[in-house]
């Protein structure tokens, strides 16, 4: 008897571009819920539009997601059978039932906040447990790359890190961009007072989008540093990697999403932004885009990149 060995090969990369879609858009959803809570507890009720804009932002982004991800997958039908079958191991199981609990909540809290008496706290229950929730869903996101052990791209520590604070930087972002045309549609950036008090205000939300992006390079150095230095699958991955799609990454993710923001940043502080509102805008909404640019390719290009196939090593 003559034995074979059959295999069954999936067609082309098992993850493509609507993978690293749902990644980007659910991400930002999550960046988005928290940005909405931030606002509420921080400035204790003050700018109500841009907690409404942050909070109906989260459960579309969250569910555009979800729609590009049953679409690669295929047969979305099924995903009801996530929810009868109990698998607290699996991350994908984690996304299949919280990720349509954070969109079912988010509506609660964006209609409630619709419909506030500026004197009732009963919102901000909600939103508190909107918080947890929303970090689990964005860790999932993260844990969706890095429990897959045969992809040394992926399965590495800072993979999760650098999705929770690819969540912040996104959400941020997405906000900001969606507010500020927002203002602009309404006539309301011509109220100079009125916006000249808003930005301010928001520089608080500017640090913490700068740290986070800051934190987010330094992470990235520790990701490249465990390949560059780690065992022979992580630097054959590593190289694979860089020859195939590291423009997009070192390029278009890391230097135009994380990089250039910054620089506009700093340029715009330098030059006195206080000064020149029109500047203020201009600056907010490019480096807004650009985080989000980056954002999705930073995404795209790890996703392909981690399926690369590595050449194999007789010695191994």
């Amino acid at each position: 008897m003559n034995p074979e060995i059959i295999y069954n090969t999936y067609p082309g990369l098992a993850w493509d571009w609507r993978v690293a879609m749902d990644l980007f858009l659910g991400g930002a959803g999550v960046g988005s819920i928290l940005f909405a809570v931030f606002v509420d507890e921080f400035f204790q009720g003050k700018y109500r539009r841009i907690r409404q804009t942050a909070a109906w932002m989260s459960p579309i982004l969250v569910t555009l997601g979800l729609v590009f991800l049953l679409l690669k997958l295929g047969r979305p039908f099924h995903a009801f059978n996530t929810l009868i079958n109990f698998n607290p191991h699996s991350p994908l199981w984690w996304g299949g039932i919280f990720q349509p609990l954070l969109v079912i909540l988010g509506v609660m809290y964006a209609r409630k906040l619709n419909n506030i008496d500026e004197d009732s706290t009963n919102h901000r229950t909600l939103g508190r447990i909107l918080v947890p929730l929303s970090i689990i869903v964005g860790t999932y996101h993260g844990l969706l790359l890095a429990i897959n052990v045969s992809r040394p791209l992926w399965n590495t520590g800072p993979t999760v890190v650098a999705a929770i604070l690819g969540f912040i930087t996104t959400g941020i972002a997405a906000v900001m961009l969606v507010h500020l045309i927002r203002m602009k549609l309404a006539g309301r950036l011509d109220d100079g007072d009125h916006f000249a008090k808003f930005i301010d205000d928001m520089k608080v939300v500017r640090n913490i989008l700068v740290g986070a992006i800051l934190l987010q390079l330094f992470t990235f150095f520790l990701w490249w540093l465990s390949l560059r230095f780690g065992v022979l699958t992580d630097r054959q991955a590593l190289a694979l990697a860089n020859e195939h799609y590291g423009p997009m990454f070192w390029f278009l993710g890391i230097g135009m999403g994380l990089i250039l923001p910054l620089l506009l940043g700093g340029i715009a502080i330098l030059k006195g932004e206080e000064k020149d509102r029109r500047l203020q805008v201009v600056i907010i909404m490019v480096t807004s885009f650009l985080i989000l640019f980056g954002g999705f390719f930073f995404r795209l290009a790890v996703v392909l990149a981690g399926q690369l196939s590595l050449p194999l090593n007789p010695l191994l």
